[in-house]
């Protein structure tokens, strides 16, 4: 047998909760009696995945269960346009900064059930990152393309971060352009090297920005360090994230005081670390 995870998940009624699953679309594969009229256990499945429901699960009024299913699919608002006025929706399909499509709903016993494809702006940087012109052709061609999608993808394909040829990436900056793409507004290298330093606020232990190659990159900790695409002369955006939020850098006297990172609601205020020598 092949090696892989399958959860199981406990609930008050393995019947009612097979049938349930079934109507948005899950295959029953295998169940099992209680001795009575109901279900003691059932395995379903969805695509290549399955999940094992078994008996002698609680009900619950909290906000959030103790377990989630994530469900990858390849057609997000089609299966949602079927279901949104059968099951009780969390959250409409929305893209996410991680690079996915997704939308959330409870099933009858109130876990959570999200899924998920990935969105037009992951496509594209895969495409990007790949220089494969088709893929990209693809993701500009489909809909709901944000102005702001093409901008970063035009930002990330002149950054030459790309497996293949010039060529190739020449044609994808060309179709971007066609397509709405706008470059980034230009900033000086000594306005660039202005924000290079240490910053830490309440949230925030470290926000390290440097400067390489003319390109202005920040990373939080240890973690790797993301490329920042200008959307003005103090705001900037990480090219590899879609709707992740701004870095915007307080300026004094031509010197940045600190930082402000705002993502999603949150707003985090940082101030600028003088180092010693």
């Amino acid at each position: 047998m092949k090696e892989k995870v399958v959860p199981m998940i406990h609930v008050p009624d393995v019947r009612a909760t097979v049938d349930w699953y079934r109507g948005i679309g899950f295959t029953v594969t295998a169940t099992y009696g209680d001795d009575g009229d109901g279900l003691s256990f059932a395995i379903l499945s969805f695509g290549s995945s399955e999940v094992m429901f078994n008996q002698g699960g609680q009900s619950s009024t909290r906000e959030r269960r103790e377990v989630d299913l994530y469900i990858y699919t390849d057609n997000v608002d089609d299966l949602y346009r079927r279901l949104q006025d059968r099951v009780d929706v969390e959250a409409a399909p929305h893209d996410t900064f991680y690079g996915m499509r997704e939308f959330i709903i409870r099933d009858l016993n109130r876990f959570w059930i999200t899924f998920g494809q990935a969105s037009v702006f992951q496509v594209l940087m895969t495409g990007i990152r790949e220089s494969n012109t088709e893929v990209v052709r693809a993701a500009i061609e489909s809909s709901n393309v944000k102005p702001e999608t093409l901008s970063a993808a035009l930002a990330a394909a002149s950054a030459g971060d790309n497996t293949s040829g010039e060529n190739q990436n020449a044609e994808i900056r060309e179709m971007l352009k066609k397509a709405g793409a706008v470059p980034p507004p230009g900033v000086d290298v000594e306005i660039l090297q202005s924000y290079v330093g240490k910053y830490k606020g309440e949230r925030v232990a470290e926000f390290n920005v440097t400067l390489k190659d003319g390109k202005l990159f920040a990373a939080q900790g240890g973690q790797q360090p993301l490329s920042l695409m200008a959307v003005d002369q103090t705001t900037f955006i990480p090219i590899a994230f879609d709707n992740f939020g701004t870095v915007t850098f307080n300026v004094e006297a031509g010197k940045a005081m600190g930082c402000v990172i705002k993502h999603g609601d949150g707003r985090m205020q940082l101030k600028r670390i003088e180092e010693t020598k």
